[in-house]
């Protein structure tokens, strides 16, 4: 029979092997892209953040950490999301709740960067059937964003694109930093780490273009931001649930709804304001739920993974 300390260091084993896994990917496809010159480093940077790439390298290196630790135990996952309403309809509905709050407050802030004639619906959705004219009022908007709303909440599609980041921060590395610290400072290290592996994204201009203030690194702080408050969400629904699949939920229903508020934007004001989630006064509205879900985290351990 293991000793805890045994435990213990295999735990901070499997830590280490997940986070240099993860980071040894990114940050190695960040560093080459960064040094081959014109389209070869566009085309690494473009490997890079192919959601398939960029979302299924937690996945993969929660295989390659089990594989190696001989880790035989259960993920924090289960499929059957539909079996506690709650908890779906909470993961669904209240975070984009939140954040269509955030982009109202945004746009309540700066009322002159609301664009009117949809021209980014045109020129982006053009080719798909998009008017080459729009003509928004506030009341159809409104109802744009109750629509976005719904959708996002039954897109399960998105769900499981959001899984495979999910699966490896919230089902598999966030357990291992709730046993070894009080719960607070796991879920806030876990969506710190979350945020720090999106730094090769956004210093090419992921959600926040390259024209702001202090790029990238004012950016690359925002998104360590970003992630702790969206992962306090995740973070909370895996913890009191024992299932991730609600962090993916989440995930996908706050890509969908936050992306969607360039739509309507001029994109007058810096992107470190909003309207995205992953501006400032985007995300308060979530910023204050993450606030409040950090006192309402269960203090109790998770049950201990086997030892095999």
């Amino acid at each position: 029979m293991k000793t805890n300390k045994t435990i213990s260091t295999l735990e901070t084993k499997r830590i280490f092997i997940y986070l240099t896994t993860v980071f040894g990917i990114y940050y190695c496809l960040w560093l080459i892209a960064v040094l081959l010159p014109g389209p070869a480093g566009k085309n690494v940077y473009a490997f890079l953040s192919f959601p398939a790439i960029f979302m299924g390298t937690p996945a993969l290196a929660v295989f390659i950490t089990r594989k190696i630790t001989k880790d035989k135990s259960p993920l924090k996952f289960s499929i059957k999301f539909w079996q506690n309403k709650k908890a779906l309809l909470f993961s669904a509905l209240v975070p984009t709740a939140a954040i269509l709050c955030g982009i109202i407050a945004f746009f309540f802030i700066f009322p002159d960067d609301l664009d009117f004639s949809g021209q980014y619906i045109s020129q982006t959705y053009g080719a798909f059937g998009a008017p080459p004219e729009i003509n928004f009022t506030i009341f159809s908007m409104l109802m744009m964003g109750i629509i976005l709303y719904i959708i996002s909440a039954l897109c399960f599609p998105v769900w499981f694109i959001a899984l495979g980041e999910d699966i490896g921060w919230q089902g598999y590395l966030l357990p291992l930093l709730y046993r070894k610290l009080p719960a607070r400072y796991a879920v806030i290290l876990n969506g710190a780490l979350w945020g720090m592996a999106h730094a090769p994204l956004v210093y090419f201009g992921m959600n926040y273009g390259n024209d702001y203030a202090g790029a990238p690194f004012s950016g690359i702080a925002l998104m360590v931001l970003t992630c702790i408050v969206l992962g306090t969400w995740s973070s909370y629904v895996t913890l009191k649930y024992n299932n991730c699949m609600y962090a993916a939920i989440i995930h996908g229903a706050v890509d969908i709804t936050g992306e969607a508020s360039i739509w309507v934007s001029l994109s007058t004001q810096s992107s470190l304001l909003g309207p995205m989630p992953t501006g400032i006064i985007g995300m308060c509205i979530l910023l204050i739920g993450a606030i409040i879900l950090l006192f309402k985290l269960p203090e109790q351990k998770m049950d201990n993974m086997a030892k095999q």
